[in-house]
């Protein structure tokens, strides 16, 4: 195990990462020497880690990750050394096994407009939010899966769809949990979904930011419009001097639309004030502190998933690798 865990460590998968995402948790490293017990962690690993089995096993060849399906990046850095190519590998390997691991529901294509989307959200609750936007998801058949587990010093993702089958899964990745920013997040990745931008394969976002790439241009603007009802920074143009000034604004805002989410306002703000005052920055975040937020963004997102998978159904070893998913 020792001399796997060295080869691994080639492609960016240190020892202790390993340890922790692709061995069993019922493994003990007494097992390290015994030829059997090695070559079943290897399978874990390889099937954990989407990395190709014969390669781990053959002592004269690298470890490879598996083939991945056609896939289409989307960077905001083009240097080839910024290339999420560890994260990417293991994200998709997360998206395969939650959609093998959930009940039967086929997928309802979404509409291709963004007002008719967000009136069909709003038939799921009172305002545009994570936890509505997660329930036109999953009645749609589209999975939602939060993951941020990879190894250390590696570049991270923030998004993702891929394509299993017939159906598409969402992979979000941003270090931010709270429920406003991940539902920016979720919003983008259902704009490149409605507008066509991946029909089969991976779609896979290094960031969501500004972009001059066309397609990210339109699935921002298909977000914010879809969260905030219109284009752009609604409180252009208003003098806003401290945090308490900004949630007047923000309940100004609601009283004339209730349909969106406060928090999502605030952070709206803090997208446009962050290019000209860091310091409204700052007070925009204060504004989201003081707005409140009673669980994490990541917590709903788990909650959603777990009421989908079809837990009768799954294997010890799927269980067991779901739970270290979610977090249990």
């Amino acid at each position: 195990m020792v001399s796997l865990l060295d080869k691994l460590s080639a492609v960016g998968l240190s020892a202790s990462y390993v340890r922790r995402a692709g061995l069993p948790s019922w493994w003990d490293d007494e097992l390290n020497e015994i030829p059997a017990a090695v070559l079943e962690g290897a399978a874990h690993i390889a099937q954990r880690l989407n990395l190709d089995l014969r390669s781990l096993l053959q002592n004269d060849s690298a470890a490879e990750f598996k083939p991945l399906l056609p896939t289409k990046f989307k960077y905001h850095h083009q240097q080839a050394s910024d290339i999420p190519y560890v994260s990417y590998q293991i994200a998709s390997r997360i998206a395969e096994l939650v959609a093998s691991s959930l009940k039967p529901r086929p997928f309802i294509p979404i509409p291709t407009t963004v007002k008719q989307v967000r009136q069909d959200v709003l038939a799921q609750g009172s305002k545009v939010d994570l936890e509505s936007l997660l329930g036109y998801c999953w009645q749609h058949g589209i999975a939602v899966v939060y993951f941020n587990d990879y190894p250390k010093d590696t570049r991270k993702i923030t998004g993702m769809i891929q394509w299993q089958g017939d159906r598409p899964v969402i992979l979000l990745s941003h270090k931010s949990t709270h429920p406003a920013w991940l539902t920016f997040h979720l919003a983008h990745e259902l704009g490149h979904l409605a507008l066509g931008h991946v029909k089969t394969g991976i779609l896979i976002d290094d960031e969501i930011n500004e972009s001059d790439d066309v397609e990210e241009i339109a699935a921002n603007r298909f977000a914010v419009e879809l969260l905030v009802n219109q284009y752009d920074n609604c409180f252009q143009g208003l003098s806003i001097y401290n945090n308490g000034q900004l949630r007047a604004k923000i309940e100004e805002k609601l009283k004339a639309d209730p349909t969106v989410d406060a928090c999502v306002l605030a952070f709206n703000y803090a997208w446009h004030a962050k290019k000209a005052d860091s310091q409204k920055f700052g007070l925009a975040k204060k504004a989201v502190q003081e707005l409140g937020c009673e669980e994490s963004g990541d917590a709903i997102i788990r909650r959603f998933l777990e009421n989908h998978l079809d837990w009768e159904s799954l294997g010890d070893g799927t269980i067991d690798h779901l739970e270290r998913i979610l977090g249990e």
